[in-house]
């Protein structure tokens, strides 16, 4: 049915065709049928006029009353549906609610304020202009609620009210906290623990720890199983996943008092897979978490979900592996890769530095024992290296062997290998596209894990317990060889690797890293030739001291701000001289490069800048992080290092 007559186009059309014939007959003199035709035709006009203004009327009314009762039914249906709706005034007084929402109050009064519903005071949406949204539990339903603004004048009259719709999600909440997790449990350094206590005691040492774990099962309502002698596999509900987050998993803190005469304290790493479609997704998610939590020193747990990773725990310094058996499988399978390839690219980080750098160098000889050719790959800016660098390029074999990424593009084959040095998160690395060239990607590395690793590697050497990827090749050179063929320089360029990251072996230096060292003296390393790659002159003296003189001490934090600086490398200087400084627990210093801000974290005491750093992107280890932020101001870039240390502190404080 139409709404009402309207002109259309067709009858625009005979209109103009009636005009045109009145005008003919104008023109050849017929004045009667002409006037008459007018006449007839104006007639209709008016007639088609009127009765599209009474069309038009009956129309209007039609609709109103349609609304009319719409709008009754509406609130008929409000008033009677199964969803509860309030409507109240700012003050909390509640003027209207329909049948369902007497449901909402314990006591069935006549006369309601909104602190009757949320019992807990005044809600903060009462202020808000805005939709909003919030849940809450309310006689032992869970409810989400809609909160929208509704401002109503008229004349002197004005009225800001809320309505307020709940939604009843008491069944998805009881099926979400039915869900489960897998929890993956590995205690860190087995075999050293055990190692580190006398042989009486190490049955009593090892039956503790089980029924600590078994006990821990138990007490978060967990299915449970040891499936290795040191890894233990759960089952358990995502409601107490949820209530150990919110305690902050005191498990990996509480398991360090079991003490049986052993000088290692016992820690765990934990991985939980949850949100995954199905068990089996759980369990790889699981899985994945732990290696992570492993790759970033154990003493954690980390959550996994398909879209998400959440980390807890981590203070803990990692602890030097004294078995060598990885090394050694590491050392034998990258010999064969290697053989089984054409030719080697060596990429390590942005900005390389002489670990890097070190590290490059001693694949290359590696790979030139192995008969094959190795190309390593390197882009400006590298003042960090620029003292060795120079005296590498006047060697003939690097000076054509270390390539820029245009050059490299060209030499890529198929059956190559890319083996990535002192980095291993793709955001970090010299060139991210340059990955998907290769098949094969080897990874060496030395800090803990981050969330953005490389992924789909063929292999992977990981430990975060070395001081430097140039102690792992190091060690790598000496098992795939009985007697390493190395250059002078050559040794010099990975003793110098060793000494940069291990601030002159002052820091996170162990057995095996003095063991590196004493084999690279072997080698011809020259300790005096090394020492003046990092000679200083008294202009960079001057700024780095400027720097230090710069710092403000916040709450036993020094932070300096850098607006200008040629080299990058001082920053990183200051903050080492930074946190060594009496009651000063860590260290940061901000420099603008460009249009970026880097962050340089130290700590030589229990401050974890890894994590606080992590928070803005940035990764490292426990005591050296470092992060760079894209477009962003100083001013910036400190609220956001503050914000990160606050929260670092706050969660601290909670454990």
């Amino acid at each position: 049915m139409e709404k009402y007559y309207e002109f259309r186009k067709s009858d625009t059309l005979y209109s103009l065709l009636v005009a045109l014939a009145i005008a003919v007959l104008f023109v050849q003199g017929e004045w009667v049928a002409a006037g008459i035709l007018l006449v007839a035709f104006l007639g209709i006009i008016i007639y088609l006029n009127s009765l599209y203004t009474y069309k038009k009327k009956k129309w209007e009314k039609f609709i109103q009353n349609l609304l009319g009762k719409m709008t009754k039914s509406v609130v008929k249906a409000l008033e009677d549906g199964d969803i509860p709706v309030v409507l109240l005034r700012d003050s909390g007084e509640i003027i209207w609610y329909n049948k369902k929402a007497l449901e909402l109050f314990s006591e069935k009064e006549h006369h309601f304020r909104v602190e009757d519903i949320f019992t807990e005071g005044k809600p903060s949406f009462l202020k808000q202009d805005s939709t909003a949204f919030l849940e809450a539990k309310i006689n032992k339903h869970h409810y989400h609620v809609t909160v929208i603004p509704v401002d109503h004048a008229e004349g002197e009259f004005a009225e800001n009210l809320k309505v307020l719709i709940f939604s009843d999600v008491s069944l998805i909440k009881e099926s979400e906290s039915r869900m489960t997790s897998v929890m993956a449990i590995e205690i860190d350094n087995y075999s050293d623990l055990i190692a580190s206590v006398d042989n009486e005691r190490k049955p009593f040492l090892l039956a503790e720890i089980e029924n600590f774990i078994y006990a821990y099962a138990h007490e978060i309502k967990a299915m449970v199983r040891r499936y290795e002698t040191s890894k233990f596999l759960l089952v358990v509900s995502d409601s107490y996943i949820n209530d150990e987050k919110r305690k902050k998993f005191p498990v990996v803190d509480n398991i360090k008092n079991i003490d049986q005469g052993n000088t290692l304290e016992p820690t765990l790493s934990i991985g939980i897979g949850s949100q995954g479609a199905t068990p089996e997704e759980n369990q790889a998610l699981a899985k994945a978490a732990k290696e992570l939590a492993l790759g970033r020193g154990g003493d954690q747990v980390v959550i996994k979900t398909p879209k998400n990773l959440e980390f807890f725990g981590g203070t803990s310094k990692e602890i030097e592996k004294k078995s060598r058996v990885r090394s050694r499988v590491i050392a034998h399978a990258l010999k064969d890769l290697i053989l089984e390839s054409n030719h080697i690219f060596i990429m390590g980080h942005l900005n390389p530095d002489m670990d890097c750098f070190g590290a490059a160098v001693g694949i290359k000889v590696i790979a030139r024992g192995l008969g094959k050719k190795a190309f390593i790959l390197n882009e400006e800016p590298y003042l960090n290296i620029l003292p060795i660098y120079s005296k590498f390029m006047e060697v003939d074999e690097y000076r054509s062997d270390i390539l820029s990424l245009q050059k490299a593009s060209g030499k890529v084959k198929p059956d190559d290998t890319l083996i990535i040095v002192d980095v291993h998160a793709r955001n970090y690395v010299l060139d991210e596209q340059f990955l998907s060239r290769f098949k094969k990607i080897v990874v060496i590395d030395h800090h803990r894990r981050t969330p953005d690793q490389i992924t789909g590697t063929t292999l992977s050497y990981i430990e975060t317990y070395a001081s430097s990827t140039s102690e792992l090749v190091t060690e790598l050179i000496q098992y795939i060889f009985e007697k390493p063929q190395l250059s002078i320089l050559e040794a010099e360029a990975l003793f110098a690797g060793i000494r940069v990251d291990t601030k002159s072996f002052n820091f996170k230096t162990g057995v095996r890293t003095f063991e590196a060292a004493s084999f690279l003296k072997r080698q011809g390393s020259r300790t005096v030739e090394v020492r003046e790659m990092f000679a200083t002159d008294i202009e960079s003296f001057n700024k780095k001291a400027e720097i230090i003189r710069s710092a403000q001490i916040i709450d036993k934090i020094a932070i300096a701000r850098v607006d200008h600086l040629d080299d990058p490398l001082l920053s990183a200087q200051a903050a080492d001289d930074l946190a060594n400084f009496k009651d000063v627990t860590a260290a940061f210093v901000l420099t603008a490069v460009d249009e970026d801000i880097i962050i340089n974290g130290r700590s030589l005491k229990e401050l974890n800048v890894q994590l606080i750093l992590e928070e803005l992107g940035g990764g490292g280890h426990m005591t050296m992080a470092g992060a760079r932020l894209n477009d962003t101001t100083m001013d910036e870039a400190y609220e956001k290092l503050m914000t990160a240390m606050q929260k670092h502190r706050k969660e601290e404080n909670t454990l």
